[in-house]
């Protein structure tokens, strides 16, 4: 398969967000006259937002694009291997991800004290800026930019009611590839809520709200791992239902166990099962609020768990009075019957 047109452009366009000089002339216009790109016109509306949805939008934004880059890059190795041009093509993949982490990097240094700004161009072009640091966002990714401009979309309209900003827009993923849009249930991401404060939050309902900016590092590496822990956790026991076990979700604990060794799961009162879950297994309150959720996980049922208070949850600090504030799903606190 050729890759020249591609890599050719992919590569131009890589060197200019490296430099940081994209100016509107020497990008295609995003749409006709009158057909502006729903991602056009919410970064339009977002221009004069309060910072934390721009912080959200540019999170998002950058999060995305540094996947679907290292995407590219992974499909081309593969497309290409065993073929004549894989030393060709393995050279620019690693340039790629080079530049998928710069801009993973980027993005992971935001928080509620960064300054976000976003511009759109009298070519539709959009543009966000991270404490000064301008990365575009039309015209990026080669071959699949209306992809990732609706999974940017789609993700932000999970945070927000894109309704009150955007109208007559379908807030569904394209007719893709599943390669394009299927989701990673293990694969925390954040929001910069104006009303929740740092928020970790799951494709599968799962959302942690944290109180406090210090340690964001922390909570993030914190967080990530439970999310996938807890994704594991799931996937296991939903095995074991398959098998014929009975969940007992009112015994189901998680016991500590020498680092580097598989815990001591009990999920019924005579029946275990062994799994390497180290941060769960010293999270015991966090694992019973979770019951509901993972019950749900089980059944193949959807459910929105809210765990206020995270950073005690997760271990992190001592335990704080949540504050109250308006947020787009209820929080629970069921204790699972």
């Amino acid at each position: 398969m050729a890759y020249s047109r591609p890599v050719t452009r992919f590569l131009a366009c890589m060197v200019v967000l490296l430099l940081g000089l994209a100016s509107a002339h020497s990008l295609p216009a995003a749409a006709a006259s009158g057909d502006v790109p729903a991602l056009t016109r919410l970064a339009r509306q977002l221009q004069d937002s309060p910072m934390p949805m721009r912080s959200d939008f540019a999170w998002l934004a950058l999060t995305q694009m540094a996947a679907f880059y290292t995407e590219q890059a992974e499909r081309a190795r593969l497309e290409t291997r065993a073929t004549p041009r894989a030393r060709e093509t393995a050279k620019w993949a690693a340039s790629v991800d080079a530049y998928a982490d710069r801009i993973a990097v980027l993005a992971d240094s935001i928080s509620n004290e960064s300054a976000i700004t976003i511009s759109v161009g009298i070519s539709n072009e959009v543009h966000v800026y991270v404490d000064g640091q301008p990365v575009i966002l039309t015209a990026a990714i080669s071959s699949q930019q209306a992809a990732y401009e609706a999974r940017v979309l789609q993700r932000y309209c999970i945070l927000y009611i894109c309704e009150d900003l955007l109208q007559d827009v379908d807030y569904g993923e394209p007719s893709l590839s599943a390669d394009y849009v299927t989701t990673d249930p293990s694969i925390a991401y954040w929001s910069f809520s104006q009303h929740a404060g740092p928020v970790c939050m799951t494709n599968d309902g799962l959302e942690f709200q944290f109180q406090r900016l210090s340690d964001l590092a922390v909570k993030r590496a914190v967080c990530s791992q439970v999310v996938a822990e807890l994704s594991e956790l799931a996937d296991a026991l939903a095995r074991e239902q398959q098998r014929g076990i009975s969940i007992n979700w009112k015994v189901l604990a998680i016991h500590p166990a020498p680092p580097g060794t598989e815990n001591r799961v009990r999920i019924a009162l005579r029946d275990e099962i062994r799994l390497l879950l180290p941060t769960l297994a010293g999270l015991p309150q966090l694992v019973k609020i979770v019951r509901p959720w993972l019950s749900a996980r089980v059944r193949g049922d959807t459910f929105q768990l809210v765990v206020l208070n995270a950073e005690y949850m997760m271990g992190l600090t001592e335990p704080a009075e949540p504050e109250t504030g308006i947020q787009r799903y209820p929080a629970f606190t069921i204790e699972y019957e």
